[in-house]
């Protein structure tokens, strides 16, 4: 059933360049030189040809992927947390989870059974086949991608479908791939550390002719261990190489192919000797292994794309875009965990190998500027389409027996074949066209947009079928040069496929809204910015289960989200740099299934407050040597509406100390969890309480050793 989808695939990537090749011999034969970015004197003055680049800019005048109409960081009217390499390299990222501790308004939870992580935005849940973007396109998030091709990561705070098409409210995270460079580079790196951890990485990138004009980039990464769980051993590895060719001045192609594969043991968390207490686990090894050694988890993701950038005139752009990710999956593991029952812990298992899912995008779009008396206008018309399919493997549930709660002894239990049956999960088509027209009329800016989207999936009974038009709208001042306050109103929509409502109907989509205002400022000659975040974020017509028909859903749920974010990333003097954020949140139920249900209550994984920080100071009394260290905070949480059970939170200390050595030699060693703080990211639970939690990482220690020639 792939093979179709990939066919269709090839013909449109012919189809888009033959329209772009058409386009490029139509040019004037004399084209206007493309301009490289650069840092400007004011926000209107950002001219940024290349969405991607910028990477090396101050924070505020950093180009954005996700913003299509090319506007830097201090120019986009709506909240931005940008990750960049550099920073996870200092914190010596390994996950994820690791990664996103960076971005205000996120919380964590635990990783999907070592396939993928997951995360709430704004109080809502990130889903996972919508509001994750690869290079500004959206991405099937099902293995987490891998962060040897990974420069940078944008989270885009909100409803965003003016730029996405449909998305879970909250906001999107965006990976941005490593580009190749101009000037030769050739780095290796090697790792170990606790609970066995090993890994290796190499990074190459240059020119391929004498000229530079055909560049090349080539990475990739392994690694093995890093479980502080009895009886895991994870595995990742992967490789991804980039083409980029400037084939005219104005006029550049890049293509991309990327694998990676994933192997480890699934483990659940530890059981919960009172389920009324979850630090009651605090009195179990950290480590403790309650599966089975045969339910393990592996995956293998193939991610491929192609872009074609041209300027036609002064003020006149275009771009293709095409990609396509495929993922494999075989999920095994052991659930549901719980209660204890005379020092016995109760297991089951659930089986479900065999899941493929694809999806190809292509985004076609023209952007323009031109002026009408004294306003300015950036304007960008486009169009996307994607298509997601997906095969859900045989699944297969049922009993492990009992295991020892403080001795669980595993391997007694022989493998499980699965007796499911494979079948269709997803089929879908996605269609958007979209306009936007940013205008500038001196210190003041106006951005509107309208979005159509066409949404059907073949698969549901009866199949979804919808329309959808949204419409966005900011206003920004520059108060002067380096300082923005803006307003902005967003909406989104989610299709809840496969949701049926009493008499057999397809139910309509759920709808965000968010009304946000916000400052932005650079500080010390631009090296450091600053930004302060308001919003009111609404999430409507969210499914629950319907009382009164069991095996169908109501339009009641109703959540809000009222909160205030601030950020503070750069450079305070030569040598020392910092990133902080901080969130605080108002998450409530505003309707549940039954009317009065759950009213006031906060809304379930949502936290009230965020924050972590992360410094680094070079020593100028030692050249070569640096210091840094930060702290993680995550607020206590509800496993349900109904908040009757709490999962506390918890803080987290990591430090770390490097040396650059002459001649491209560094040295790095990150001290994780310094208090060996014990603590938990996730819980399941039942009417009776907690069934199990998973503990977050106990003091690990990393070393690693890079060469740069």
């Amino acid at each position: 059933m792939i093979q179709p989808i990939f066919l269709r695939t090839a013909v449109a990537h012919a189809a888009l360049l033959a329209l772009c090749g058409t386009a490029l011999a139509q040019t004037s034969a004399e084209p206007a030189p493309v301009e490289p970015p650069a840092a400007a004197p004011s926000l209107r003055q950002v001219d940024v040809i290349d969405s991607t680049a910028g990477a090396a800019a101050t924070p505020a005048r950093r180009a954005q992927s996700s913003s299509r109409l090319g506007l830097s960081v201090l120019e986009t009217p709506r909240a931005v947390s940008v990750i960049d390499n550099v920073l996870l390299e200092q914190q010596m990222a390994t996950s994820e989870r690791d990664v996103l501790r960076n971005a205000s308004g996120v919380s964590s939870r635990s990783e999907y059974y070592g396939s993928y992580s997951q995360f709430s935005i704004r109080g809502l849940w990130a889903n996972n086949t919508f509001n994750f973007l690869r290079d500004g396109a959206k991405f099937v998030h099902l293995l987490d991608p891998p962060l040897f091709n990974i420069e940078r990561v944008e989270v885009i705070k909100g409803p965003a479908a003016l730029e996405f098409g449909q998305v879970a409210p909250g906001g999107l995270v965006n990976y941005v791939s490593k580009r190749p460079q101009a000037d030769p580079l050739r780095t290796v790196k090697i790792g170990t550390g606790s609970h066995g951890w090993r890994s290796a990485e190499f990074d190459l990138t240059g020119p391929l002719n004498a000229d530079g004009t055909l560049r090349y980039r080539l990475d990739g990464g392994a690694s093995r261990g890093g479980s502080f769980v009895d009886g895991n051993t994870p595995r990742k590895q992967g490789v991804a190489g980039s083409l980029e060719w400037q084939i005219t001045p104005d006029t550049v192609w890049r293509a991309q192919a990327e694998t990676q594969s994933i192997h480890g043991t699934s483990t659940v968390g530890l059981a919960v000797p009172d389920p009324k207490n979850p630090r009651s686990a605090d009195a179990l090894p950290v480590g403790a292994f309650y599966g089975e050694p045969w339910l393990n988890t592996d995956g293998h993701l193939r991610f491929y794309s192609t872009e074609l950038q041209h300027r036609f005139a002064n003020g006149l752009e275009g771009r293709v875009h095409l990609s396509r990710n495929e993922t494999h999956r075989n999920v095994n593991l052991p659930s549901p965990m719980g209660p204890v029952t005379n020092g016995k812990v109760a297991r089951g298992y659930w089986l479900a190998p065999g899941q493929e899912y694809t999806s190809d995008t292509a985004l076609a779009e023209l952007r323009a500027k031109v002026q009408t008396g004294a306003v300015q206008h950036t304007l960008l018309a486009g169009m996307d389409w994607r298509a997601i399919e997906g095969i859900y493997g045989a699944r297969t549930t049922g009993n492990l027996g009992a295991i020892d709660l403080y001795h669980p002894i595993a391997g007694l239990v022989p493998p499980v074949a699965s007796t499911g049956v494979t079948r269709l999960s997803s089929d879908a088509r996605n269609t958007g066209v979209f306009v936007q027209d940013r205008m500038v009329l001196g210190d003041f800016g106006l951005l509107l947009g309208l979005r159509h989207d066409r949404f059907k999936d073949a698969y549901t009974t009866p199949v979804t079928d919808l329309s959808k038009t949204q419409p966005s709208a900011a206003l920004s001042w520059e108060v002067r040069p380096g300082s923005m306050v803006y307003t902005s109103y967003a909406r989104s929509f989610q299709a809840n496929s496969g949701t049926l409502i009493w008499g057999d109907r397809a139910a309509p989509p759920s709808e965000g809204k968010q009304l946000e205002v916000g400052w932005k400022q650079e500080w010390l000659d631009q090296r450091l910015m600053t930004t302060v975040s308001v919003f009111d974020l609404e999430l409507t017509n969210a499914p629950a289960t319907d009382p009164q028909h069991p095996g169908y859903s109501v339009l009641t749920a109703r959540q809000r989200i009222k909160g205030v974010e601030l950020e503070l990333q750069g450079r305070i003097t030569p040598g020392w740099t910092v990133t902080a954020n901080a969130s605080f949140q108002d998450p409530k139920v505003l309707a549940d299934t039954t009317a009065g249900a759950n009213v006031g209550n906060r809304i379930a994984l949502a936290t009230r407050r965020n924050a972590s920080l992360w410094t680094q100071y070079h020593l100028p009394q030692l050249p070569g040597l640096w210091v840094g260290g930060g702290l993680v905070h995550q607020g206590d949480k509800f496993t349900a509406n109904d908040n009757k059970w709490r999962l506390p939170g918890y803080t987290v200390v990591d430090l770390a100390v490097g040396y650059q050595f002459a001649g491209g030699v560094r040295l790095q060693a990150n001290l994780k969890n310094a208090g060996n703080r014990r603590y938990y990211l996730d819980g399941t639970t039942t009417a009776a309480g907690f069934g199990a939690v998973v503990p977050g990482q106990p003091r690990s220690l990393q070393v690693s050793l890079d060469y740069t020639f």
